[in-house]
């Protein structure tokens, strides 16, 4: 199916009539390097500047570079710890391979699918029903020299729930202030005019910005959170090797743990982060590693020493879909069971699981304490999400 602009833009009767609810779910999609990521962002901060609360995931194709995206917010008025059943608004800035997101992004005859005018809507999207927006959002993006299409999605999304104009041009020079002023300038022209576009769009259900909460919410990842928490615990030497999804965990503690006097090494891999933590555990420092289900793999020989020498060490796991290397990107539930079964012989430990994304924070903290006060081994099984924080 063909995207029409003629059916929107320059009716009358299809301006935009707000009606207010109290939570409204979006779904950004595009191909790799689309910007998709970086608009979630900016819209989650833009709400959470106006005193909504948010949540945000990340889907993303196989590849561990490149390749299609989405990403899926859910904004409200009260604190959110999930998705909705289905989603309000769809935009594609492009449909690659977009049929792939369709078990994640359920949609019906009442949501509202808007892509570029002239391009063409996948089956697999089509056959939800929903109701077809064409818009010029490549034609916008290229009106303005250096503007890019993901900053006019922005506009037109965050104007259509109703989100004030200079909000969202905050998020984007907040943003995008470390690639220049020319960078801002060029994607806050964009902005604009996705603001204008927002015009063109039907009868679509808005939320109402908390005035008295108006300077912001704490945006922070499950990711982030635990690291937090890690720190708050005690523990002041990680070890570890990079594997997504746990990476963010080590990058926002590499600078934090400088602040309280900690070290990060990156090793060489996993079998050797695990028995430097044990080396530095057994040193009277509390340690920690982050790592996913291969490197959870890799670790349980080591791990197992340090249940038999009584040496607590802390392992996060951010857990990944599939065995062995799996699909990076994507994270389920599967490495729960190697977390709970995977040592063997006699290896008694903990394993706790955080149930949401403020929690990651509480039981990594809990996770350190425990670990010193029973000298155990401990894992922490999480996913990574983004989101507002008060759930």
């Amino acid at each position: 199916m063909s995207l029409d602009a003629q059916a929107t833009i320059g009716d009358e009767s299809s301006n935009l009539r707000p009606q207010q609810q109290t939570s409204i779910s979006i779904a950004i999609l595009g191909s790799g390097g689309s910007g998709v990521m970086t608009a979630g962002e900016m819209l989650l901060e833009a709400a959470g500047r106006c005193g909504l609360y948010g949540m945000m995931t990340r889907s993303s194709g196989p590849q561990i570079r490149g390749g299609e995206a989405a990403a899926l917010l859910r904004l409200s008025q009260q604190p959110v710890e999930n998705h909705k059943g289905r989603f309000d608004i769809l935009l594609a800035i492009d449909w690659l391979n977009a049929d792939r997101f369709v078990g994640e992004i359920i949609l019906d005859r009442q949501s509202l699918v808007i892509g570029d005018v002239g391009s063409e809507v996948p089956d697999a999207i089509t056959s939800m029903g929903g109701r077809m927006i064409g818009l010029p959002l490549t034609n916008s993006a290229k009106a303005v020299r250096g503007g890019r299409p993901n900053t006019v999605a922005l506009g037109l999304l965050g104007t259509a729930i109703g989100l004030p104009s200079a909000i969202l041009t905050d998020a984007v020079q907040k943003k995008l202030q470390k690639l220049g002023q020319d960078a801002v300038a060029a994607n806050t022209a964009a902005l604009e005019l996705g603001c204008k576009l927002a015009g063109g769009l039907p009868e679509i259900a808005t939320l109402e910005a908390q005035r008295s909460a108006i300077g912001g919410r704490w945006s922070i990842s499950g990711n982030e959170a635990a690291g937090m928490g890690a720190i708050r615990g005690g523990i002041r030497f990680v070890a570890a090797y990079p594997i997504t999804p746990a990476t963010e965990i080590l990058e926002w503690l590499a600078p934090a743990l400088k602040k309280v006097g900690g070290v990060l090494v990156q090793a060489e891999d996993e079998l050797a982060s695990i028995n430097q933590l044990i080396g530095a555990s057994y040193g009277g420092t509390p340690a920690l590693t982050a790592t996913s289900g291969p490197g959870l793999a890799l670790m349980t020989e080591s791990i197992g020493l340090a249940v038999a020498s009584e040496t607590p060490v802390v392992v996060v796991d951010v857990m990944r879909g599939g065995p062995s290397t799996g699909i990076p990107t994507k994270s389920e539930q599967s490495d729960l069971n190697i977390a709970l079964y995977g040592l063997h012989g006699d290896a008694p430990h903990l394993v706790l699981a955080p149930v949401s994304i403020g929690d990651c924070l509480f039981t990594t903290q809990w996770a350190s304490y425990l670990a010193g006060h029973f000298r155990l081994r401990l894992s922490c099984c999480r996913i990574s999400r983004s989101a507002r924080p008060g759930q």
